[in-house]
């Protein structure tokens, strides 16, 4: 195990949590020069297959976790979902860069609330209930439309929107024994996220990403650079920063904001490690997230990151994969990954399409609208949390 914070190439760095990004991660790290190990609870050839060693046990498997461990001179995190309690374990054992506090703070809708009152940050009113009864005594001080969501964030979880008086009844089977947070629903107009990469003292920021939902409120793709009102774009980068001062946390992370129709600004959440929107800067940036996250947490200098062209990145479903292959033989200015595992639903993403090499965001989207590849034809019921991943 090393004895310093600095990593250089020919160190072993362990990844655990591995999501869509992980075989990306796992390339960008072997081309930086580190050996690499990863941690799963289940068997993921498909992304493990760059690794040097892979250990595969369940998160709660003390045996295994030390193995990896004492095996590694760095563990990280590729994703927010790993429990906390599991990082708390190996920080026993070997270095964790990007530490355990943001982890923490995210896994915890009451503490990230906290967090991002005491950074003064624009949030949607909240109370928190752990009774149908609190919801009915709250719902007036909230109002409607509400959001009813869960206090500890991760897998599978599930939100409820209560948009009248008689929605209500029905969280009565929605709401188990814990704590709840009962949220105002912001209207908005838009959806946007902001990325940087910190390595504890210096930010780098990204440009600012547009979300693109369908009617049902499901993810798309992504837009870089946001064609945002200067002193929204000025705002957003000085929360960036502002968290990243406060989050105890080296490595990259978002913050996701809304906007609404009167231009106001709302803070919706922060996610620690990579993401599906920073996907969009593998072909727009002179940096993508990946490269930008080994540097944090290597001790390198990060990079100054600019936008090279516009980018737009969408989400390739598998209903969609006989229309892409009809494009893949067009399209001279599309980069395109798919996965070799995915599930069988014509709503999983099979892959990402980087739509790119026009002047302007407008072209682009003309270029995407005309093929109608992602024409609304029918409902999206994929999962929203899974697609961020």
């Amino acid at each position: 195990m090393s004895s310093t914070n600095t990593l250089y190439p020919g160190s072993t760095l362990g990844i655990i949590g591995l999501n869509r990004n992980g075989s990306t991660l796992i390339t960008a790290a072997k081309r930086a020069g580190f050996n690499v190990g990863v941690y799963v609870d289940r068997s993921k050839p498909s992304l493990t297959k760059q690794a040097d060693f892979t250990i595969s046990g369940a998160y709660n498997n003390q045996e295994k976790l030390t193995m990896f461990a004492q095996t590694c001179d760095a563990v990280i995190y590729a994703n927010d979902l790993i429990d906390s309690s599991v990082l708390r374990y190996l920080s026993r054992s070997v270095y964790l860069p990007q530490g355990i506090n943001a982890l923490e703070i995210v896994q915890d809708r009451l503490m990230e609330r906290a967090f991002l009152d005491q950074i003064n940050v624009n949030v949607a009113p909240y109370v928190t209930v752990i009774s149908l009864d609190d919801v009915y005594q709250s719902i007036d001080s909230i109002g409607y439309p509400a959001i009813l969501k869960p206090i500890q964030r991760g897998i599978g979880e599930h939100s409820m929107k209560i948009t009248k008086q008689s929605d209500i009844t029905r969280a009565a089977d929605f709401i188990n024994a814990g704590t709840y947070l009962l949220e105002s629903w912001i209207d908005h107009t838009a959806e946007y996220t902001m990325l940087a990469a910190t390595d504890g003292q210096d930010t780098q920021v990204f440009p600012a990403v547009e979300l693109m939902l369908n009617a049902d409120e499901k993810l798309m793709g992504v837009k870089a650079p946001a064609n945002l009102n200067a002193d929204i774009s000025r705002e957003m980068e000085r929360i960036v920063t502002s968290v990243a001062e406060n989050l105890q946390y080296r490595g990259v992370f978002r913050v996701d904001f809304y906007v609404t129709a009167t231009g106001n600004l709302y803070v919706h959440g922060i996610e620690p490690g990579l993401s599906i929107y920073g996907n969009v800067f593998d072909y727009g940036a002179n940096v993508s997230q990946s490269e930008q996250l080994l540097r944090a947490i290597a001790g390198m200098p990060l990079f100054d990151v600019q936008m090279l062209q516009p980018a737009v990145m969408m989400l390739a479903r598998v209903a969609q994969r006989p229309a892409l292959q009809r494009q893949w033989l067009l399209k001279a200015n599309w980069h395109y990954q798919f996965f070799s595992e995915v599930k069988d639903d014509p709503q999983a993403i099979a892959g990402f399409v980087w739509v790119v090499g026009k002047p302007s965001l407008e072209e682009l989207q003309h270029q995407i609208e005309d093929t109608e590849v992602w024409k609304n034809k029918q409902p999206v019921n994929a999962d929203l949390t899974s697609d961020q991943q």
